[in-house]
């Protein structure tokens, strides 16, 4: 694996012998790695682009650089559940990780879903909104987890999501005991994972320009939220565990996480479809 560095940000391209092992390492110690030139990644991301000028009439490019061009929430939600059912798209994404040697029959992924980020004069709609600085794994409640975030077209780095790696060790105040998934999906509470409710310095904030046909892998335990800028922004994310990391690596810590619920049936084996089985 060839690795180009910017600071926590670290550029890959695929070669023939590709070192999953490395890569996983880097993602588990906190790199964030940005895949280039995955004709694979690209194959996704293209049938994401036709899925959605067919079902809206018009292309992702137009939707996201003009704010005049209106789309009904209820539209939007129900693409983002079409999204969700798509084989096509699972298919794509398991030949995505095949390239980077996973092994898919230990392989479990989350649904695939698309964020449609609003532009800071927008009001947020569809199922995903908007969220504050968090780790995924205070709501999932699994350190192996990683993330998989797939912008949709260009981003510069005032629409792109932040990070807060000064953190990816170090004790964050956060309502993982409070928040519960099952009155978030009863609409009884706002947010879709538990939020940090301390404050942090403007230059712990690491954002990146990046570009079509990119996308940052990263560990789930990783403080990062959304960005707004003066254009919308359309991503699509999923997440993956695998069985054997739990103790093939040296996985980062739960240093401040207060949720103890796994959620296991969040996660299908990408092999027989089959829930992720709580440790």
């Amino acid at each position: 694996m060839k690795i180009k560095k910017q600071n926590i940000f670290e550029k890959f391209h695929l070669v023939d012998k590709f070192d999953l092992n490395k890569f996983k390492t880097s993602l588990f110690n906190g790199k964030i790695l940005i895949p280039h030139g995955f004709s694979s990644l690209l194959s996704l991301i293209n049938e994401v682009e036709q899925y959605f000028l067919n079902f809206f009439n018009v292309s992702i490019n137009e939707f996201v650089k003009d704010n005049s061009i209106f789309l009904e929430e209820k539209e939007i939600i129900q693409f983002q559940k079409s999204i969700k059912k798509s084989k096509v798209l699972y298919n794509k994404f398991i030949i995505f990780l095949k390239d980077l040697n996973f092994d898919i029959d230990d392989t479990y992924c989350d649904q695939m879903t698309i964020r449609f980020s609003p532009s800071i004069k927008e009001r947020a709609r569809g199922l995903l909104k908007p969220v504050k600085p968090h780790r995924d794994t205070w709501a999932s409640n699994f350190q192996h987890q990683i993330n998989w975030w797939i912008p949709l077209h260009d981003l510069s780095n005032t629409n792109s999501i932040f990070f807060i790696p000064k953190y990816f060790t170090k004790k964050v105040k956060n309502n993982s005991k409070e928040w519960n998934f099952e009155l978030f999906k009863k609409g009884y509470i706002n947010s879709s994972t538990p939020v940090s409710i301390q404050n942090f310095n403007l230059v712990d904030y690491k954002t990146k320009k990046i570009n079509f046909g990119n996308a940052f892998c990263f560990s789930g335990n990783h403080i990062h939220g959304s960005n707004l800028g003066n254009f919308r922004r359309l991503n699509i994310e999923t997440r993956t565990l695998c069985k054997k990391d739990v103790m093939k690596f040296d996985l980062p810590k739960n240093v401040d996480n207060n949720n103890l619920v796994k959620q296991g049936k969040w996660f299908k084996s990408l092999k027989d479809s089959k829930f992720y089985k709580n440790d």
